[in-house]
C-alpha cells in the first residue's frame, strides 16, 4: 500500500528547516527505542540479580578461586555474559524494528538524503548516519551495519562510532553516576560533548579531499506503509547477526577481562595512568574506573565504590571530565575486537591511537574551561 504525496514537496527538502526536521526525525527514530530498551533492562536486571545471578554465584563458590572468578566474578563469563544480553539484546531488537520500519517506509532514505550535506562537512555521507545512531544502542552491531557505508567513508564512520556513539551500557552507567552524585543535569552537556567533539574528531582525521555528494535529491515525500512480514525478516536478520557474531565476542571478552582481573594487569595499568590523569587534575582514585571502562563502558560504575566517596569529593566540572574521559579514551574491548575483525588490526590500532589523543587533548581543554 503506497501513500503518495506527489502534490506536496517533501518537508525534509525545505530550504530553511528541512534539515532540522530530518535531524529531529532521526533522533526520535533511534532515541525512542533506546530509551524503551533502557527502561526494560533497568527493570529486568534487579530481578535477574536476585534469581539467576545469585544462584550462579552460590553454586560457583564451591569451585576453585580462579575458575569462580572467570565464571561468576565481576567480569565472569556467565554473570557478565548475562548482563551483556540483558542490556544489549533489547536495544538490538527495538532498534532493529525501528530501522526496519524506516527502511520499509522510505523514511530512512528521505532523512539521509536531507542530511547529506551536513554529514559531508565532517567527512561522512548521509547514509553513514544510520550506523552512527545505531551505536547509541550497541557499538558492535553499529560496526557491522557500517558495511552499508561507502568504501571511502566507512573507516571514518567506524571511528565516529567508537568515539561518540554512547552505547546502552555507557548511557546507563553515566546516568547512574550523575544521579548518584546528585547532578543528573550533567548528562545533557555530556551528550553534547560527545556530539561536538565526535564531529571535530571525525573531521580532523577524515581522509583529505572531502566526500563526494551523491544525494537522492527527492523532491516529493513518498511513504510506503511497511509490510509486517518484510519488517520481521529484517529484524530477524539483525537478531541472528547479534546472536551469531556479537554475543560470541562478548563472551570471549568476558574471559579476557577475567584473566586481566586475576593477573592484576588492570591494577598495574591504573597505577601507570595515575600521573597522566593528575596532569589534567583528575583524582587518582578515579584512575581505576577509567581504565576498567576500556574493558566495558559501565566500568565507570566503580566510582560508586565506598558509597560514592569519590563522587562527593569532586566538582561538577571534574565529574563531567571523568565520565567523558572514561567514555572516549578508547572504545570498549568488544568494539575494538569487532573493528579489528572487520577492518584489520592495524586500522583498529590507528583508530585507537587517534581516539586516545583526541580524548586526552579535549578533556584537558574542557577541564581548563569548566575549572577544577
Amino acid at each position: 500500500m503506497l501513500i503518495s504525496l506527489e502534490s506536496a514537496p517533501s518537508p525534509f527538502r525545505h530550504n530553511v528547516w528541512g534539515r532540522l526536521l530530518a535531524a529531529l526525525a532521526a533522533m526520535l527514530l533511534f532515541a525512542t527505542p533506546v530509551y524503551m530498551a533502557y527502561l526494560l533492562s533497568s527493570w529486568s536486571q534487579p530481578w535477574m540479580d536476585r534469581t539467576i545471578i545469585a544462584w550462579i554465584k552460590s553454586v560457583s563458590e564451591a569451585l576453585p578461586y580462579g575458575l569462580n572468578v572467570l565464571i561468576s566474578g565481576d567480569y565472569g563469563v556467565v554473570t557478565l555474559g548475562i548482563y551483556s544480553f540483558i542490556w544489549a539484546f533489547p536495544v538490538v531488537v527495538l532498534l532493529g524494528g525501528s530501522l526496519a520500519a524506516a527502511e520499509e517506509s522510505g523514511l530512512k532514505d528521505a532523512i539521509t538524503d536531507s542530511l547529506e550535506r551536513w554529514m559531508s562537512i565532517i567527512g561522512l555521507s548521509g547514509r553513514d548516519l544510520i550506523p552512527v545512531l545505531s551505536g547509541f544502542g550497541c557499538n558492535v552491531v553499529a560496526v557491522f551495519q557500517s558495511r552499508a557505508c561507502s568504501a571511502c567513508t566507512r573507516k571514518s564512520c567506524v571511528s565516529l562510532i567508537a568515539f561518540g556513539s554512547a552505547c546502552s551500557y555507557q548511557i546507563g552507567a553515566s546516568l547512574s553516576i550523575f544521579g548518584s552524585a546528585g547532578r543528573p543535569w550533567l548528562f545533557f552537556p555530556y551528550l553534547l560533548l560527545l556530539v561536538i567533539v565526535g564531529a571535530i574528531h571525525t573531521r580532523l582525521w577524515a581522509p583529505k579531499g572531502g566526500v563526494p555528494l551523491h544525494p537522492v535529491r527527492r523532491t516529493h515525500f513518498d511513504l510506503q506503509v511497511p509490510q509486517w512480514s518484510a519488517m520481521m525478516r529484517r529484524v530477524w536478520a539483525v537478531i541472528k547477526q547479534f546472536l551469531q557474531q556479537a554475543m560470541p565476542i562478548f563472551i570471549m571478552m568476558c574471559l579476557a577481562a577475567g584473566v586481566l582481573q586475576l593477573s592484576g594487569t588492570m591494577d598495574k595499568l591504573s597505577k601507570l595512568a595515575e600521573p597522566l590523569f593528575a596532569v589534567i587534575h583528575i583524582p587518582v582514585e578515579a584512575a581505576s574506573s577509567i581504565m576498567f571502562s576500556i574493558l566495558r563502558k559501565d566500568g565507570i560504575l566503580l566510582l560508586n565504590a565506598n558509597d560514592g566517596a569519590i563522587l562527593t569529593s569532586v566538582s561538577a566540572g571534574q565529574l563531567l571530565v571523568i565520565v567523558y574521559l572514561a567514555s572516549t579514551l578508547t572504545a570498549c574491548m568488544v568494539t575494538l575486537w569487532t573493528i579489528g575483525k572487520e577492518l584489520g588490526w592495524r586500522l583498529a590500532a590507528v583508530i585507537t591511537g587517534r581516539q586516545m589523543l583526541t580524548s586526552l587533548v579535549s578533556a584537558t581543554c574542557i577541564m581548563l574551561i569548566v575549572g577544577r
